[in-house]
């Protein structure tokens, strides 16, 4: 093998070291040795700076160097400490211009005077300096050191400055792999403490001492002097603020600058060369900060100051810790209304007693061979499913399945709404359509005060003639079922948009033939969503079937084997949603 290829060998060989190692301090002996396998250099060492402080070089490779391993003790990972003043001059022009420098005779150039001793013991007459840089910083410089009998020609100082790439680039893949592990064991610690600070304030509701804490958390992950957290209350009538020092001053400097951070457009920032306008304190040379968010409303902000240098991991962190602030302040507001709650769960228990009752006197007779019946079980203690029904007239039955938006109180005052306004409606006009229409705009303006809608069909059901007519405001079509047990898969069932979107909307119907279909069915969407261990949804295929299987069982018996296939399903007796399944069936 020529020594071209030799080299080219070993540049690959080295390459390939770099690329599978994140600790050069592991590898840096290895690189040296590889260099030496193909140059006329029968001796080189790496020197490394820390933190960009050019004071000091640290000596990591001395173990080519015999004399300088005597004077100085190699027992530290960091490498010998050394007076970087003390290296010749044109060492330091090289690390200063960052440009190799060659001194082929150290006997012969005045810039390497101090130097001769050492080459007269060590045993070398010429010296070559690579500095190593990372982003064009200089992080370090390698030496290499010649013999009498040793040459470089410029192909080998070009294959040693392709080392010393190499090596730049080991040294900084080791950089940010430390600098990663630091902010992991520094975010793991953080969090921790916060948790434990939580707990705390779950337990003693002292807000106060909770906020205390996480501002002296906020300097130790961002390596500040000094941190505030402010939190807006109330619209910001009231304020609470909470502010550490490191050096136990009582004034916080930050304090002057939170107006503005509150209205700057970003959620956070950092700044390293603060500008004097926005600050009336000059003790703040650098600051970052972070805002708090309560459902998608800035309620405070956390600032820190006077770090060395903030970088974006800063910034990321203050973020988990402001997320973590806002977790413990929804807990702080949690316990304060804990009373509360108790209190309108008792109103929330009344209140479905009153549900129950008016879905209760839904369960009828239509004519001698229809009955309706309904299964309800809420997910909460008020759910937002409703059903009513009502006899017209003596040929006339009307009845509403609703899935109204949300739960609890407000669920329980849109249901109560809706059924006084179709109770009205029932008697004004006699088609499904035109029930759902007048039905919107009755309730329209309401809904969109709150905020709210809802999704429902209509049911005008003739008793004589067995016909039945449904409007659709958004809502899944009825699942009917011929006597043989098959789907109806025509139906046409058109679907409008949900009541207390549009003012107004406009509603049709659409009119069926019962005489020949056992059973029809009407649900919402909360049996359809309910997951099994594997998160698979039980849908409508799965519905369609068991009634399918189920059409010939009395109502009471269909509902018996409901609730055990949804338990054999999902493995669980309470659901996430309201389930509500409408039936009216043959007797």
């Amino acid at each position: 093998m020529s020594k071209d290829s030799y080299k080219m060998k070993n540049i690959v060989e080295i390459s390939t070291i770099v690329a599978q190692s994140s600790d050069f301090f592991s590898i840096k002996d290895k690189i040296v040795e590889k260099m030496l396998e193909v140059v006329h250099p029968t001796k080189a060492c790496v020197n490394l700076f820390y933190k960009n402080n050019y004071e000091h070089a640290y000596l990591v490779c001395s173990e080519t160097l015999e004399y300088v391993s005597q004077v100085f003790p190699m027992n530290n990972p960091r490498g010998v400490k050394i007076d970087f003043n003390t290296y010749p001059k044109y060492i330091q022009e090289a690390v200063k211009d960052k440009k190799v420098i060659y001194v082929k005779n150290i006997f012969e150039d005045t810039r390497a005077i101090d130097e001769r001793d050492l080459a007269t013991k060590e045993g070398y007459v010429g010296r070559i300096v690579f500095p190593l840089m990372i982003n064009n910083v200089v992080v370090g410089f390698m030496t290499c050191f010649l013999t009498k009998e040793d040459y470089l020609t410029e192909y080998d100082i070009d294959f040693i400055s392709s080392i010393a790439y190499l090596i730049s680039l080991s040294i900084e893949i080791t950089t940010k792999n430390n600098d990663i592990q630091m902010l992991v064991h520094k975010l793991r610690g953080a969090i921790s403490s916060i948790n434990q600070a939580t707990k705390k304030l779950y337990l003693n509701k002292n807000i106060n001492e909770f906020l205390e804490h996480l501002s002296k958390q906020a300097c130790h992950i961002t390596n500040s002097k000094e941190a505030l957290i402010i939190i807006n209350e109330q619209d910001c009538k009231n304020k609470i603020f909470s502010s550490y020092n490191i050096e136990e001053k009582n004034s916080i400097n930050i304090y002057h600058i939170i107006e503005n951070v509150l209205s700057e457009e970003s959620m956070g920032e950092y700044s390293n060369n603060i500008i004097t306008p926005i600050q009336e304190s000059r003790d703040i040379k650098s600051y970052i900060y972070y805002k708090l968010k309560e459902k998608n409303k800035v309620v405070g902000c956390i600032v820190c100051a006077n770090s060395k240098a903030y970088t974006d991991d800063d910034l990321n962190i203050l973020s988990i810790l402001a997320k973590q602030v806002s977790v413990g302040m929804q807990l702080y507001e949690y316990n304060l209304q804990e009373v509360k709650h108790k209190v309108l769960a008792n109103e929330l228990n009344i209140l479905n007693k009153q549900q129950k009752l008016i879905m209760d006197k839904s369960k009828m007779d239509c004519n001698e061979k229809k009955e309706l019946y309904y299964y309800h079980k809420p997910a909460r203690v008020v759910g937002g499913d409703f059903y009513y029904a009502m006899k017209v007239d003596e040929e006339h039955i009307v009845y509403i399945v609703a899935d109204v938006m949300g739960h609890g109180m407000v669920s329980n005052y849109v249901v109560a709404m809706i059924k006084g306004a179709f109770k009205v409606l029932c008697h004004q006009f006699t088609t499904a359509g035109e029930i759902m229409t007048n039905l919107n705009r009755m309730l329209y303006d309401e809904f969109d005060k709150m905020g709210v809608f809802t999704t429902c069909l209509v049911c005008a059901m003739n008793t004589k003639e067995n016909t039945i007519s449904v409007s659709n405001a958004g809502h899944y079509s009825p699942i009917v079922i011929n006597k043989d047990g098959s789907i109806v898969k025509n139906l046409n069932c058109i679907k409008g948009i949900p009541i207390g979107i549009m003012d107004d909307a406009n509603y049709t119907d659409n009119t069926h033939e019962i005489n020949e279909c056992p059973m029809i069915c009407m649900y919402t969407d909360g049996i359809l969503e309910i997951k099994n261990k594997n998160k698979e949804e039980y849908g409508i295929d799965r519905l369609e079937k068991f009634l399918s299987e189920n059409v010939g069982n009395s109502q009471q018996k269909i509902v018996e084997n409901l609730k055990q296939e949804l338990k054999k399903f999902s493995c669980k007796d309470s659901y996430d949603d309201d389930i509500l399944i409408v039936m009216l069936k043959d007797k």
